[in-house]
């Protein structure tokens, strides 16, 4: 249902895989140096590795942009070869389709970095030793030791360390929310969108504007229905394959229950049946991808959809503002943020398995030291994170007095950044087009503003080990794909009590009873923990 946890952050910034991956040990790198750490200048000659040039293979998400790749990869390959004696060749894989393509990519064994979140299914694989266990090599990577701190301890299975988070940044107050186009709210005399009700009054005007085109095309727009109901009572404790399976109040974090039980569940019920019966909602929606956001970036951009319902603003930023901006530059953008909505469930940035995307070294990589250590310097060197993050400078982006540009870059050549390498204390400014530049500001201030009375997500550094329900999974998995997705875009088959009673049902034969024991045990003792 949810698509991330409602225990928002500042800066925020799903396939329940029935393929088991067979343990493979982590080997070391047979071609590393054995110098430890990496300087972020120039490497000495001493230090360089020596022997065949290594190639390493890495995934990323998006489109590879028109040009520039050829020199992108001569630019990285001049450090990458000075730096560890190696190439690093990126495949770019289309938001919509992520889940699946992942997948294969991880039981293909093909690659040696790979990236996830909860989006990819990235602990599931995790626990099945689909990634190497990086603990090892992380005392030959200092510098990116001391940037996490104690970040990467917190984000242990098991005692293991699978990835490397993206590192988040208090700062912006800006997370899931609405993209819409706000000159057309003007004209059509509806007032500001600042909640559920006003947010539904310009989904059905513009259904009208646009009859051919149902406002909602992406399953997980429920997220933002439960933001707007309840996002302020409860917390997200855990999900299954994206959707949130248990919550908490915020009130007392560390008491789960199921949110099929909460009262507000049954609330955000009434609006999507509403809205799939009222057509808000694509009758078709349950044969959409798991992300549709290129879909709609390209109706938006062809002026045939006025907005997006739900996206991260980030997403957002990077990925839609300048490509309809150069369509029509006559359009007037605005955003509505629901996590803003819920000051509650607002916290320090938070790392976690459940949530944070990931940069992981496969499990089969036979240079598991030397992608570290690139990714180290992703992480430390200016020059590696504006290339890998950006691209090459007046080809994919521009610099304008300090910050990161896209103006007079057409929107085809513009670079995705490497998937999980967002790091809020190397990222430049941004300057967006138009008006899109004052709405940063304005959230950038509003995050700065709340950092002195933000506290620590209760759940941070916890882990819910379900080693010991991997039957359970699967049943409820099976459950959720079968009954719960459809009730929650709206789909009913008797009515909505008796549609929510059989999803209970179907839950509790298929093992919640023990799900639910093991996590509040589990949770018991963290809390516990905590007060030592």
């Amino acid at each position: 249902m949810l698509a991330t946890k409602k225990l928002k952050t500042v800066l925020s910034a799903v396939l329940m895989s029935s393929v088991v991956i067979s343990a493979a040990a982590c080997s070391s790198d047979k071609n590393a140096t054995s110098t430890p750490g990496v300087s972020t200048g120039t490497t000495p000659a001493a230090s360089q590795a020596s022997g065949p040039l290594i190639e390493l293979k890495a995934i990323t998400m998006g489109a590879e942009p028109a040009s520039g790749m050829a020199n992108f990869y001569k630019k990285l390959d001049e450090l990458t070869k000075k730096d560890f004696n190696a190439t690093v060749r990126f495949t770019f894989i289309p938001w919509g389709d992520e889940k699946n393509q992942i997948s294969r990519a991880i039981v293909a064994k093909e690659y040696d970095l790979y990236v996830g979140g909860a989006w990819s299914d990235f602990k599931n694989f995790a626990v099945k030793n689909a990634f190497a266990d990086l603990t090892p090599f992380l005392k030959n990577t200092p510098k990116l030791t001391e940037r996490y701190g104690d970040i990467l301890d917190r984000l242990k299975i098991d005692g293991k360390n699978y990835g490397i988070p993206q590192l988040s940044k208090p700062g912006i107050a800006a997370g899931e929310g609405m993209l819409f186009r706000e000159d057309l709210r003007k004209k059509w005399g509806l007032p500001e969108i600042t909640n559920l009700e006003t947010a539904e009054k310009y989904l059905y005007k513009a259904k009208q504007e646009f009859p051919d085109t149902p406002m909602i095309i992406d399953k997980r727009a429920v997220n933002n229905v439960w933001a707007m109901v309840a996002g302020n009572k409860y917390l997200t404790v855990t999900s299954l394959n994206g959707t949130v399976l248990t919550v908490a109040s915020v009130d007392e974090p560390y008491k789960a229950m199921s949110i099929y039980d909460t009262p507000e569940f049954k609330q955000v019920l009434g609006y999507v049946k509403k809205w799939y019966d009222d057509g808000i909602i694509a009758h078709d929606v349950l044969a959409s991808q798991g992300n549709e956001g290129d879909k709609t970036k390209e109706l938006m951009k062809a002026g045939k959809k006025p907005l997006e319902f739900n996206n991260q603003f980030y997403a957002v930023s990077s990925n839609y503002i300048a490509t309809i901006k150069d369509a029509h530059p006559e359009f007037e953008l605005n955003w509505v943020d629901f996590s803003m909505m819920n000051p509650k469930t607002i916290f320090l940035p938070s790392h976690s398995n459940e949530t944070t995307t990931m940069i992981s070294v496969g499990a089969q990589s036979k240079n598991v030291e030397t992608a570290l250590k690139f990714i180290e310097k992703a992480h430390v060197d200016q020059t590696y994170y504006n290339l890998l993050s950006f691209g090459v400078e007046g080809e994919n982006y521009k610099m304008v007095n300090g910050a990161v540009s896209s103006e007079g870059i057409d929107a085809k050549n513009k670079k995705p950044a490497w998937t999980g390498l967002s790091d809020g204390f190397m990222n430049p400014e941004p300057k967006y087009p138009a008006e899109w530049q004052g709405i940063y500001e304005k959230l950038k201030s509003a995050g700065e503003a709340l950092v002195p009375s933000l506290k620590m997500n209760p759940y941070e550094g916890f882990v819910f080990n379900t080693s010991e329900l991997a039957a359970e999974n699967s049943s409820l998995e099976t459950v959720r794909t079968q009954f719960a997705l459809p009730l929650v875009v709206g789909m009913v088959k008797k009515n909505q009590e008796a549609d929510l009673e059989a999803l209970k049902q179907q839950l509790k034969g298929a093992g919640f009873d023990k799900y639910m024991a093991a996590l509040q045990k589990q949770l018991d003792t963290f809390a516990a923990a905590k007060k030592k």
